[in-house]
């Protein structure tokens, strides 16, 4: 049966300024089956994500987990400036996150990434030794694409003719200049730029396993020798790993809102099949 769920926000102190974020827990009950960290996607992606993300989380929150949802540093109603993120003190506010839940919750910490808020995710445990399990929504396997193909948007823009890009010089040149640059409202600092060029997809040791969701509109699964090769890796590591497959669309960048029930469904499956989690 599900349970009534209560929502509360809160500033979470970390050494680079608060970072605002939103919690859900069962109401009424001292009982959590543990804490589950959303790790945000990146720019456009984050704010077309925002409903599905909201709708997981009250349902997880339903089944009895506590879910914390985090803004990064220079995102949302967190403090500072994007022009001012850097790809170490997002990977410090994972940490932050964690330690916060380690502190305050009951039972296992899962990382919750979506898109890049994967490599993110993955990276904390990584870097930090984080004793955790990682439940990967669609994972950007590499920052550098992904940085990439973010640019590109300004490409794009410029060839329609968008005010605020009649810059003649690519983003990429400007920013191995040293000079930030502004894409699609979002405004990137080298320092940004550096870390995610940087950033690559690695095996982590995590204690609690991993699941690997991948979405389409028919649920197949494409060749990955990305995946592939994590797979060997995390086998050979001694680490479970789950791959599933959910139909839906892309809903963090479809044009109109979208939801994918399919993948929603099957996380709440993975995590109630974990060990010592009943519900």
């Amino acid at each position: 049966m599900a349970l009534l769920t209560k929502i509360e926000a809160f500033h979470l102190q970390t050494p680079l300024g608060f970072r605002f974020c939103v919690l859900r827990r069962p109401a009424g009950g001292d009982r959590s089956c543990g804490t589950i960290i959303h790790v945000p996607a990146f720019a456009e992606e984050l704010n077309k994500s925002r409903r599905m993300i909201a709708l997981a989380a009250d349902a997880w929150a339903q089944d009895g987990w506590t879910v914390l949802q985090i803004d990064l540093g220079g995102c949302g109603d967190s403090e500072g400036d994007l022009a001012d993120a850097r790809w170490d003190g997002w990977l410090d506010d994972v940490r932050c996150a964690h330690q916060w839940a380690q502190g305050h919750g009951q039972g296992p910490v899962w990382l919750w990434g979506l898109r890049l808020g994967a490599l993110l995710a993955s990276e904390a445990a990584q870097r930090f030794g984080l004793d955790c399990g990682l439940l990967l929504w669609q994972p950007v396997t590499s920052g550098k694409q992904h940085l990439h193909q973010f640019l590109r948007l300004w490409t794009g823009a410029q060839i329609v003719g968008k005010a605020g890009v009649a810059e003649e010089t690519s983003p990429l040149k400007r920013l191995a200049r040293g000079e930030p640059v502004e894409v699609a409202g979002y405004e990137i600092a080298p320092g940004l730029a550096q870390g995610l060029e940087a950033a690559q997809f690695r095996v982590t040791g995590t204690s609690k396993g991993v699941h690997w969701f991948h979405v389409s509109p028919t649920g197949a699964m494409p060749s990955s020798p990305v995946l592939e090769r994590l797979q060997t890796e995390w086998q050979a590591a001694g680490v479970g790993l789950q791959v599933h497959s959910a139909v839906g669309p892309s809903f963090w960048q479809t044009q109109e809102i979208e939801l994918a029930p399919d993948l929603l469904m099957q996380s709440r499956q993975a995590l109630r099949r974990k060990p010592g989690v009943s519900l």
